[in-house]
């Protein structure tokens, strides 16, 4: 059974229907595909550091300080890194653009997750409230101007 964080937009009446949903654990696109994976979502700077850290790699092997064996063991455990926190870094950017975590929902799969999570919140906010019921005709109150009585005629002169 996979875990899904929830993140809904900060504020606003279509909250519910802009709910990003982020599969937690590892991720294996990230792992095999690497700075592809880091393109493809939008990290763009993330990936930068990616090219710069994997040539520095290739001149260190090109130089004769490290072997060939150690670049590949550094670059597995890089990959093996993105691959952990990929997902740290989708939520992170959903942070960035006014999202915050409302809900953790286990289910086997997204639209498990997504039946869940609205099942779970009830009526979307979107939906019209039921009208409201005619007002009856108003009743005319005997003996009352405003909203102070009629002067009793007994007093008047008083």
């Amino acid at each position: 059974m996979a875990v899904y964080s929830v993140h809904l937009p900060v504020g606003g009446p279509s909250a519910a229907a802009e709910a990003a949903f982020v599969r937690e654990g590892f991720s294996f696109a990230a792992f095999l595909y690497g700075p592809l994976f880091l393109i493809w979502r939008g990290f763009f700077l993330a990936a930068a550091f990616w090219l710069v850290a994997a040539l520095s790699l290739i001149g260190l092997a090109a130089a004769g300080t490290l072997s060939a064996g150690s670049i590949l063991v550094l670059l597995f455990f890089m990959h093996l890194w993105l691959g952990v926190e990929a997902n740290r870094l989708i939520e992170r950017q959903l942070w960035r653009k006014g999202y915050d975590l409302a809900e953790i929902v286990a289910a086997p799969g997204l639209e498990e997750a997504e039946m869940t999570f609205y099942r779970a919140i009830g009526p979307s906010a979107e939906t019209a409230p039921a009208p409201a019921a005619a007002p009856g005709p108003a009743r005319a109150a005997p003996g009352v101007i405003g909203s102070l009585p009629e002067p009793d005629r007994r007093g008047a002169g008083r």
